[in-house]
C-alpha cells in the first residue's frame, strides 16, 4: 500500500476531528501554494487553459495571455481566446458574429494552467 493510500485510509477510517482539522488546514495551505506557483508561471504571450475557475463554464477555455496586471495581492490577466474557445463562449455570452478571437478580461492568473508549447517547424 502506498503512502498516499495509507494516508487516505487513515483519514477515512481513523482520523479524529482534530486530525481532520489539521489535514484540512494543510490541504488549504498546499492549494494556495499551488495557485501561487501557477500564477507565477503566467506571463504575456503564454498559452493557457483555464481551470478551477468560477463560473464553471469558463473551465477548459484556452488562449494567449495578452496582459498581466498586479492588483493588490494577485495577478489579473487578459486572455485572447483561441477560435474554438471563442466559439464555445458565443453560446454562453454575447460575442459578435465574425469575431474569431474574444478577449476575456479580469481573469486571476492563479486559474491559468500554462500549456506546453506546440512543436512547430524549426
Amino acid at each position: 500500500m502506498s503512502t498516499r493510500e495509507q494516508a487516505l485510509e487513515f483519514i477515512t477510517l481513523h482520523a479524529t476531528q482534530s486530525d481532520l482539522d489539521r489535514v484540512y488546514a494543510a490541504a488549504k495551505q498546499r492549494t494556495q501554494t499551488l495557485r501561487d506557483l501557477r500564477a507565477a508561471a503566467v506571463s504575456e504571450g503564454t498559452e493557457v487553459r483555464l481551470s478551477k475557475i468560477k463560473p464553471k463554464y469558463l473551465n477548459g477555455l484556452t488562449g494567449t495571455v495578452k496582459t498581466v496586471e498586479q492588483k493588490r495581492t494577485r495577478a489579473i490577466v487578459s486572455i485572447l481566446l483561441d477560435e474554438e474557445s471563442t466559439e464555445n463562449m458565443r453560446h454562453i455570452l454575447y460575442v459578435e458574429r465574425g469575431v474569431k478571437r474574444h478577449l476575456l478580461t479580469g481573469v486571476p492568473a492563479s486559474v491559468c494552467e500554462v500549456l506546453a508549447p506546440k512543436d512547430g517547424p524549426d
